[in-house]
């Protein structure tokens, strides 16, 4: 069984700018596989906040997890969580771009793991050497701009990957912490970032103090002094007793 603990922060200069927190992010263990999924509105866009809102809330709704899915399942799962933010810009009678956003998703079942990314941010999972990115975070083209699920071209962006072997431990976090949790200089995780936190859920017994306390870390003055943006991060730890016995523990 997983502990998922999860949580959004509303970044400093949104505070002062009277703007929503744009991020919008749900984790449920379904059966004995988690799914997460994560979102990331368009600083620029008006109503941003609804389209994270709407691509998560439809991914969670669609997404199976009987067993691992193949590309073309996670393929047809962004769809429709795309066509569901077509579906709130319409009913809010705006532009599409108006509620631009960025998707991140991780379905992990008992051997495998399904990973899908639109933009950036940071899907860090445990591996043989310590944590790994599923995907290096797409800032497009020009410096401070990335993806979004609301492109035109939003299908060649899309970058999917299906790992055959056993996770552990799973983080999923929007860019307003990405400078925290990588290495940008040598292009990998902050592996200190990480393995506190994940202790921390592991050992924790009750979700909603977990919870209070992500929070409080998130909007903490180390780290707000480290960014402004909009802050969202979950973590999802495997039980001591569903871990296989051959692995070994990815934390120190």
């Amino acid at each position: 069984m997983w502990k998922i603990v999860f949580g959004s922060v509303q970044g400093t200069s949104h505070v002062q700018s009277g703007k929503p927190c744009q991020d919008f992010c749900d984790g449920a263990v379904v059966g004995t596989s988690a799914v997460a999924v994560c979102a990331d509105g368009a600083g620029s866009a008006e109503l941003s906040h609804l389209g994270s809102k709407a691509a998560v809330e439809r991914f969670m709704e669609v997404a199976t997890v009987e067993s691992a899915p193949t590309r073309e399942q996670i393929e047809s799962w962004v769809d429709a969580a795309r066509a569901r933010v077509l579906e709130e810009a319409a009913a809010n009678e705006t532009p599409l771009r108006q509620l631009a956003c960025t998707l991140l998703v991780a379905i992990v079942g008992e051997t495998w793991a399904a990973f899908a990314q639109i933009g950036d941010g940071v899907i860090v999972f445990d591996g043989p050497e310590g944590y790994e990115v599923a995907f290096w975070p797409d800032n497009g083209e020009y410096a401070n701009t990335t993806r979004f699920l609301t492109d035109e071209a939003y299908r060649q962006h899309l970058r999917i990957e299906i790992v055959e072997r056993q996770v552990i431990e799973l983080a999923l976090l929007t860019d307003g912490l990405q400078m925290l949790a990588l290495d940008f200089g040598q292009a990998k995780v902050h592996d200190r970032f990480f393995a506190p936190l994940f202790k921390t859920v592991r050992n924790g017994p009750d979700t909603e103090l977990l919870h209070a306390s992500l929070l409080e870390f998130m909007d903490s003055k180390r780290v707000n002094d480290r960014t402004d943006d909009d802050k969202t991060l979950l973590l999802a730890t495997r039980n001591a007793t569903d871990v296989a016995p051959s692995l070994p523990d990815p934390t120190p």
